[in-house]
């Protein structure tokens, strides 16, 4: 053992839950050098496990002999101090280790991506010109840059955005964190991107989308301005990953882009931390403990005391539930007339489907023909649909019974065409159908899908370039997008060309909003708002047709210009229902007996409701089980230290069976 601080804290990545607690390890000669944030290699229950040193200590805690330190992996501090904390409040919150947070947090180790950075950032260091030298380039005359003229920037026409970026990194003071609904007209890129311009040199800035095409946008208009910025994308190679994960950690630049994985991103001096469309399942960790990425930003939030904006095109149930109590604040335009800062969005009402006749029941109407007609006069148009495929579900034409496969018992669709039925899940061609209610053979299309909606516009509009995005057709870029072309895409497929659509159309609106799930209809306005937000205004020609039930609230909400009736209405619905963001819920699941051992042994909190368990239904379901907890917001940390210590002492006592326990399911009803 080395004679100063031989002891040394480390936090282990990957070992079971009830051995989620620090270990202490004595330091060699070898890895005298080893540092808080530093990774380490150390033997644990005879296998080479990774940790992170969590400090140096001159005492052990015990007088049993230590295990050495078997190797320092690298010397650098890949999870400095704050960040640490960040993991560990996100274990807390999501009732998971924070081992496995780390494991999210940190891209894997690549040795040959390292050992070239260390080799690039010498050199950088070496080449590094003389701020006082006199060859280098001339720096613009501040006061030509001051004459000339300023253009219109979409986000000055948001005060509150100017006084959040002049508090962002601020340490003292309050936090400043805010919610940011943006009108139609106004790109999220270019708002963005006058936020990042507005900062600070000295700041650092990290900015989350959900798909990488949004990072992409993003990173495109950042280098049109000359902003220097590194992508750390889950999409990309180990050991680029890494070598990018190392420019960030070491401060080679002040503004990271990313999806979901960089949330952890170790930015320096971060200051401003930026989320677009938080409510988009991308966004959600499908890995354990499952923390949302809005969840990792407010933890990022308090301990590092950087600013928080959410943007999105339309408001969110958990941002309104925040602002409401106080957390965000919601930024709010300068009135402006409605004509500029979006499109004509008009819905398929009885007024207008009386005065078409039988074809104003039809699925295209004569007006949208009449709007795909008038927008292909000015460039491309948009046409979305709630499903891929071509006739993605199948019903019985008598009796409206779903059509299913007698093997699986998953919805049988239709290919093409004149096509048989044929089930997406197990392969089984169904040339027989026959409904198991009525008897009858005669089906009908309950939902149409983007290729079926794609070869009947073809044959209205012929002469008209038609494009298919989304599903099998895959993702369609930007600059592929023809002039005067018809897109049909899915939601969150849809292609954002620069001059923007001519013309939207969204069609079969009753489908979307008729998804099984209790979040339908605000999950609906998001992905029909995110399309509406790529066509041009009303003063420049742009117009949306909705084509569905003119009645629903989710539809009349597209139509009325920033008003809050809707989210008050599916609030107030919540509330009265006790769903979130109201009620803290948590969904257990797993084999039968384990799931109801489980909810036998845990402590769980007063005044915690618990539904089931129930037993799981489907091919792949024998066997398992369901639970349900809620319990009121403010207990909810009481909650999941329940449900932490359950999982911790069930891994302690080797329990059989397979369990997963998950707050805040977005799909659990």
């Amino acid at each position: 053992m080395v004679e100063q601080l031989p002891v040394a804290s480390v936090r282990l990545i990957g070992v079971l839950p009830h051995l989620d607690r620090p270990f202490e390890y004595a330091v060699t000669p070898a890895t005298a050098d080893a540092g808080p944030g530093m990774r380490v290699r150390v033997r644990f229950s005879g296998r080479d496990t990774e940790g992170i040193v969590l400090g140096r200590h001159e005492q052990p805690s015990t007088d049993r002999p230590l295990a050495p330190l078997h190797r320092l992996v690298s010397d650098d501090v890949v999870v400095p101090p704050a960040l640490m904390r960040v993991c560990e409040e996100v274990a807390e919150r999501c009732a998971g280790t924070v081992g496995d947070v780390l494991r999210l947090a940190l891209p894997p180790r690549h040795a040959r991506a390292e050992k070239a950075d260390r080799a690039a950032e010498q050199k950088e260091r070496e080449t590094a010109e003389d701020v006082d030298s006199p060859d280098r380039p001339d720096v613009p005359d501040a006061a030509a840059a001051e004459a000339a003229p300023a253009r219109p920037r979409p986000g000055d026409r948001y005060p509150g955005l100017a006084a959040l970026l002049a508090r962002a990194g601020s340490p003292t003071g309050p936090v400043p964190r805010a919610s940011l609904t943006l009108d139609a007209a106004d790109a999220w890129t270019t708002v963005v991107a006058d936020a990042l311009g507005d900062l600070d040199p000295d700041r650092g800035a990290l900015v989350i989308a959900p798909d990488q095409r949004d990072v992409a946008r993003l990173s495109r208009e950042l280098a049109a301005r000359g902003l220097d910025h590194e992508i750390l994308a889950g999409t990309e190679g180990p050991e680029k990953r890494y070598r990018t994960f190392r420019r960030i950690l070491r401060g080679a630049t002040r503004i990271v882009l990313g999806n979901r994985s960089a949330a952890f991103a170790p930015v320096r001096n971060l200051a401003l931390v930026i989320c677009w469309d938080e409510a988009d399942d991308l966004l959600e960790e499908p890995r354990a403990p499952y923390p949302h990425t809005r969840t990792v930003l407010q933890c990022r939030s308090a301990e590092e005391r950087c600013a928080l904006l959410f943007l999105a095109a339309s408001d969110s149930v958990p941002l309104r539930a925040l602002a409401d109590l106080g957390y965000l604040a919601r930024l709010e335009p300068l009135p402006a007339p409605v004509t500029a800062v979006r499109p004509r969005i008009v819905a398929m009402d009885q007024y207008l489907r009386e005065r078409e006749g039988p074809s104003g029941r039809s699925r295209l109407p004569q007006e949208a023909m009449r709007v795909l007609r008038r927008g292909l006069e000015r460039g491309p148009v948009l046409v979305q649909v709630p499903r891929t495929g071509y006739v993605p579900a199948i019903a019985c034409t008598f009796c409206g019974t779903r059509a299913q496969c007698p093997h699986c018992a998953a919805p049988l669709s239709l290919g093409a065409r004149g096509g048989p039925l044929h089930c997406r899940v197990c392969g089984r061609r169904e040339d027989g159908y026959r409904c198991p209610e009525c008897d009858r053979t005669q089906v009908r299309a309950m939902v149409v899908g983007s290729a079926r909606t794609a070869e009947e516009l073809h044959r209205a509009f012929p002469d008209a370039p038609l494009k298919v995005a989304g599903g099998a057709h895959g993702a369609l870029a930007d600059e592929a997008v023809p002039e005067r072309a018809i897109v049909v895409a899915t939601p969150g497929a849809e292609p954002a060309p620069p001059a923007r659509y001519a013309a939207a159309l969204l069609l079969d609106a009753d489908a979307l909003l008729g998804r099984a799930a209790f979040d339908a209809d605000v999950e609906a306005v998001r992905r029909w708002r995110n399309a509406i937000a790529l066509v041009r205004s009303a003063d420049n020609g742009g117009e949306v047709l909705v084509v569905g039930t003119s009645t629903l609230p989710a539809i009349r909400d597209l139509v009325a210009h920033r008003s809050a009736l809707f989210l008050d209405r599916v609030l107030a619905d919540r509330r009265e229902l006790e769903l979130p963001p109201f009620r803290r819920v948590a969904e257990i699941v797993g084999d039968r007996d384990a799931c109801r051992g489980f909810l036998e042994s845990v402590e769980l909190p007063d005044a915690t409701d618990v539904f089931g368990p129930v037993d799981l239904e489907g091919p792949d379901a024998a066997g398992r089980a369901r639970a349900v907890l809620r319990i009121d917001p403010a207990r909810s940390r009481e909650l999941a230290a329940a449900l932490r210590a359950g999982v911790a002492a069930r891994s302690a006592r080797k329990a059989k069976g397979s369990l997963r326990v998950r707050l805040d399911p977005p799909d659990v009803f």
